[in-house]
């Protein structure tokens, strides 16, 4: 009797626990990553995964846990569900290099075609302002066909073209990059010396200020002074977070962007560019 007491409050403890045990494992996500690169080592992966733990610790407050997989080239993160998930997956992805580059405005795009205004044609707002310096923008849709045309023009001396970082927009704009510098970009990675998230009580006005590194100072000078009412953008992993138009020569070694973003969009940006270039390149495992 007295066993059959002992088991009936053991099912009737577990029963209240069980639920708990459930919601425990409910608030927790893990995301598997695993390196692609031929070369790779234990010191890189570590490396790795402390830039990602920097990244998340900047993004958010909230507790994670990183484990290092060597054997298997993997790194596993677990944290909470109030983060984003696929905002996560890109901060563990994403390589996380950032550069400014000098653009080409329609004109000055036309002159290095020879004249070919082909390009333009493609897009479904194509207008008559030579000096945007959008060449054009395209739905999700369309973005192939504008891709498998710029395949055919090969590579472009002293140019790449980049499509912009839409996040939620339904629409991506095309730009076209002068190359035509030492580093390929004005300013790259190296002379960065810090990104951070200026946060604004309105919703989607939220900036990001960047501050360059003393050697940098001087070229950031010279080139928005030639720039002034021209466009410099600025590249995070081959899209374009922004290219605003240069009003005056910026002293200093300060630049800042906005563009309508929310919160977490400016901590996803500052987090990426504040904390350096992963040396591997990953994949989700799961």
């Amino acid at each position: 009797m007295r066993a059959i007491l002992y088991l009936f409050i053991a099912i009737f403890v577990f029963g209240i626990l069980e639920p708990s045990f459930t919601n425990k494992a409910i608030a927790q996500n893990s995301i598997l990553i695993q390196s692609t690169d031929s070369k790779m080592s234990s010191i890189l992966l570590t490396q790795s995964a402390q830039i990602i733990s920097a990244r998340l610790k900047d993004f958010s407050p909230e507790k994670f846990d990183i484990k290092v997989i060597p054997e298997k080239n993997q790194i596993l993160v677990s944290f909470t569900s109030s983060l984003d998930l696929k905002t996560v997956e890109k901060l563990l992805t994403q390589k996380g290099s950032l550069a400014f580059y000098e653009t080409y405005d329609r004109t000055g795009l036309t002159e290095l075609l020879n004249g070919d205004k082909k390009l333009f044609s493609l897009f479904a707002d194509n207008h008559d302002n030579q000096s945007e310096v959008k060449i054009g923008c395209a739905t999700v849709a369309e973005v192939e066909k504008v891709t498998s045309y710029l395949k055919t023009l090969g590579q472009v001396e002293k140019c790449k073209f980049v499509w912009d970082e839409h996040f939620e927009d339904s629409e991506l704009c095309l730009y076209a990059l002068k190359t035509d510098f030492k580093k390929g970009a004005l300013i790259v990675g190296e002379d960065i010396e810090s990104v951070q998230c200026k946060q604004d009580k309105v919703p989607k006005d939220n900036a990001i200020a960047i501050k360059l590194k003393k050697p940098a100072i001087g070229i950031w000078a010279d080139a928005t002074k030639r720039n002034i009412n021209h466009a410099i953008a600025i590249v995070l992993d081959g899209k374009v977070l922004a290219a605003p138009t240069v009003r005056s020569e910026i002293n200093g070694g300060l630049c800042e962007i906005t563009g309508n973003y929310t919160q977490n969009q400016a901590k996803y940006i500052a987090a990426l560019g504040n904390n350096g270039v992963l040396p591997l390149h990953f994949k989700i495992v799961k």
